[in-house]
C-alpha cells in the first residue's frame, strides 16, 4: 500500500487537539498541521519540535479544500502514497486505527480505490467486519489515494468548506474508482454542537446545532453539487436533499439563532443561484 502522511486541518481548537494528534501520530509517517486560525495559532514545543511535523501556518482561513489540495501536493512531493485526513476535533482508539490500515492494505485491488473511510458513531458497538462500496464519505478520517488525486483531480476551490469531501468522491466513482467504507472501524466524531431538545410533540432528543454560516456553506455547497451531478446520482440526491430539510428544521425549530439562520439559507440559495461560490465575503 506503501506509506502514509496525514493531515489535519485546524481552526481555533481547543486544547483536546494535541491528544486527538497522538491518538494516529503514531501509526503514519508524517503529519501536516494545516492551521486556518486567524491570527495564527501558537502551537506548544511538542509539535514545533517534532520532526515528524510539518506545521502549514500562514495566519489566513483559506478553508477545507485549498488545504487538502495544498498538502496533497506536498505529499506527493515528499513521496507519500496516501493521505490520512483529520478533523481537530475527531480522533481513533488505538485498536481501530490499527485495523483500519491493515484492512486498507490488505483490501483486493486497493490501488484503484480513491478514498477509504470509516463509520463515525458516539459509542461503537462490536459488529461483523464489512466493507461497502460508498457514494460519499466524510473527510475526516479518511484515507486518499496520492497515486490517483492528479487523474482524478484536486479537491474543488469554490466550495470553500463542504461538500468538498463529497464532490470528490462522486467525481472519483465517474472515473471508474472505487469509494469503499469500513463499517466496522469507528471514528470518534462530532458534527456541529449536540443538544437535548424538546420537539413540538413534547418528545426529548437529542440533534445537532450549526452555526448561521456553517449552515450558509452548508446549503450553498450541496446545490452546487446537486446541480452537478444530479443527472447520474439523483438517487443519492434524493436522500440527501430530505436530510438537509430536516437538518434546517431544526435548526430554525429549536436553534438559538432563528433568524439568523433564515437570513443565512435565504442568502445560500440566493448566492448558489448568482454562482456566487468561494469564501463567503
Amino acid at each position: 500500500m506503501g506509506s502514509i502522511a496525514a493531515i489535519v486541518i485546524t481552526y481555533q481548537p481547543g486544547p483536546e487537539v494535541t491528544s486527538n494528534i497522538q491518538s494516529y501520530l503514531g501509526l503514519v509517517d508524517h503529519l501536516y498541521i494545516a492551521d486556518n486560525s486567524e491570527p495564527k495559532l501558537s502551537f506548544s514545543s511538542g509539535i514545533l519540535d517534532n520532526s515528524k511535523i510539518t506545521l502549514i501556518n500562514t495566519g489566513g482561513n483559506e478553508g477545507i479544500a485549498t488545504r487538502l489540495n495544498q498538502v496533497a501536493e506536498k505529499a506527493i512531493a515528499d513521496g507519500y502514497q496516501w493521505l490520512l485526513t483529520m478533523d481537530q476535533d475527531s480522533y481513533f482508539e488505538p485498536e481501530h486505527i490499527q485495523a483500519y490500515f491493515d484492512y486498507a492494505r490488505e483490501f483486493p485491488g486497493h490501488d484503484q480505490v480513491a478514498m477509504f473511510g470509516v463509520e463515525t458513531v458516539n459509542k461503537p458497538e462490536l459488529i461483523a467486519d464489512l466493507s461497502e462500496k460508498a457514494d460519499q464519505l466524510i473527510t475526516s478520517g479518511s484515507l486518499v489515494n496520492l497515486s490517483l488525486y492528479k487523474d482524478i483531480g484536486p479537491f474543488d476551490e469554490s466550495l470553500f468548506i463542504d461538500e468538498v469531501d463529497h464532490e470528490y468522491c462522486y467525481r472519483a466513482s465517474l472515473r471508474g474508482y472505487q469509494v469503499i467504507q469500513f463499517t466496522h472501524i469507528f471514528l470518534q466524531h462530532q458534527l456541529g454542537e449536540a443538544v437535548n431538545i424538546k420537539t413540538i410533540q413534547g418528545s426529548s432528543r437529542s440533534t445537532s446545532f450549526h452555526s448561521p454560516l456553517r449552515l450558509y456553506y452548508m446549503v450553498r455547497n450541496f446545490l452546487y453539487v446537486r446541480e452537478k451531478y444530479k443527472d447520474v446520482l439523483g438517487h443519492v440526491f434524493k436522500v440527501r436533499t430530505t436530510a438537509l430539510m430536516h437538518r434546517i428544521k431544526n435548526n430554525l425549530l429549536y436553534g438559538p439563532n432563528k433568524w439568523q439562520t433564515l437570513k443565512m439559507v435565504l442568502l445560500a440559495v440566493g448566492d448558489f443561484k448568482r454562482g456566487k461560490m468561494g469564501k463567503k465575503k
